[in-house]
């Protein structure tokens, strides 16, 4: 079964246990697993699907954990429409219920220049701490890496059942998964910093101009 969203992880956690007192427990070993990978990880893109309510012109997203976000869309008349990103205070509001075109970030909130003449729905792109649940049920890490989701999962609901020897086996592969994304990162930083071979060979040429 392919791991790409927040129930498929907690079904394959209870299928690969095989306990009956495992059951309910699979959102717990996620969150345990979330914790240690925040502190060891940069944040990464989510997508997170959010329902307006007709009337409002904001959004809670206090439950996300967002760092910054990147894009909003939301869904009208079965169409789906990007939405502008403006800094609060910069367009105009109104106080007529219709489709949203505009948006800011105040706090915890999402806040548009007119309150939703519907419940739209809307998709939310952001990067964030390691949060699944089922308002944002999947991210890049899930999709990327559901081996290592995998394994810091379980590691913890075998520490739950009091399997030292499960935990130890998983807690190698967990350890052993972590370094290889951490080197991958590493990887893509050090790409990123690379010199463009352009600009070398303007230097060069600005050198043999002295």
């Amino acid at each position: 079964m392919a791991i790409s969203n927040y129930a498929e992880l907690q079904t394959e956690i209870t299928d690969w246990m095989a306990r009956n007192d495992v059951q309910g427990k699979a959102t717990t070993f996620i969150q345990l697993a979330e914790s240690r990978l925040n502190r060891l990880l940069e944040p990464v893109s989510t997508t997170a699907t959010l329902t307006g309510t007709a009337g409002s012109p904001a959004i809670d997203i206090s439950v996300l954990n967002m760092t910054e976000p990147d894009a909003l869309w939301v869904t009208a008349d079965k169409t789906e429409r990007s939405m502008t990103p403006l800094v609060l205070g910069t367009f105009p509001t109104t106080d007529q219920a219709d489709v949203p075109a505009f948006w800011a970030i105040e706090g915890n909130t999402i806040q548009f220049e007119r309150p939703c003449a519907d419940a739209y729905s809307f998709r939310f792109i952001f990067k964030g701490r390691l949060a699944l649940s089922n308002a944002a049920p999947s991210n890049a890490f899930l999709k990327n890496h559901p081996d290592l989701y995998l394994a810091a999962s379980i590691y913890w609901g075998s520490v739950y059942i009091q399997n030292a020897g499960l935990a130890v086996g998983f807690k190698s592969m967990w350890d052993e998964f972590l370094a290889e994304v951490q080197n991958e990162e590493a990887e893509k930083k050090r790409g990123m910093l690379t010199v463009d071979p352009m600009l070398t060979l303007l230097g060069r040429r600005c050198r043999s101009d002295l």
